[in-house]
């Protein structure tokens, strides 16, 4: 078998960053054997100049981001503070978020910046055509400046391990029906 993965498919996904999962054997668009590597996954993403992903929490999986090209700002806050933090990260740096941490990405510069998402366990995406039926990342279309109030409720529910169970052992059918 190949064991030489290569950057085919981007996809545009729910935070509104371009995103292609290169090396992951968890969803249905990578084109990588199903099962093959469940504890971890590399994606490769680009940010236009000036863009902002939606915000985003991954309640089950910790991501680094790894800057290959340009700059980025990353913008963080763990579930139980208060405020959010800033990281403004260069070429060859890395930010690790983990579970239940929200997450902004931004490119403020006016070049493309080229990232590597690292996730472990394997992100878990499943795609139905254009509808994104199981998500790692719950994506907000609010802002900070909503989701730091005192009394702010996830506007969506948190995706589940049972949900990423249900999405896993359906992704492992379509694998072996194909």
């Amino acid at each position: 078998m190949d064991h030489i993965f290569r950057m085919t498919n981007p996809l545009i996904v729910p935070d509104g960053s371009v995103v292609n999962g290169f090396l992951n054997s968890m969803d249905n668009t990578s084109g990588v054997e199903f099962g093959l590597v469940e504890s971890l996954s590399i994606a490769g993403g680009v940010l236009a100049p000036g863009v902002r992903s939606k915000l985003q929490i991954m309640p089950l999986v910790t991501q680094v981001t790894f800057v290959r090209r340009g700059r980025l700002t990353l913008k963080m806050k763990e579930d139980q503070t208060e405020h959010y933090y800033t990281l403004h990260l260069t070429p060859n740096q890395a930010a690790l978020t983990k579970p239940r941490t929200f997450l902004q990405l931004i490119n403020e510069t006016d070049e493309t910046c080229e990232v590597l998402y690292i996730v472990t366990p394997s992100y878990v995406f499943e795609l139905e055509g254009n509808k994104v039926v199981y998500d790692d990342s719950v994506v907000f279309d609010e802002g900070w400046e909503i989701v730091e109030t005192p009394d702010w409720k996830p506007s969506k529910p948190y995706v589940t391990l049972r949900d990423r169970e249900a999405a896993i052992a359906r992704l492992r059918r379509k694998s072996q029906s194909q």
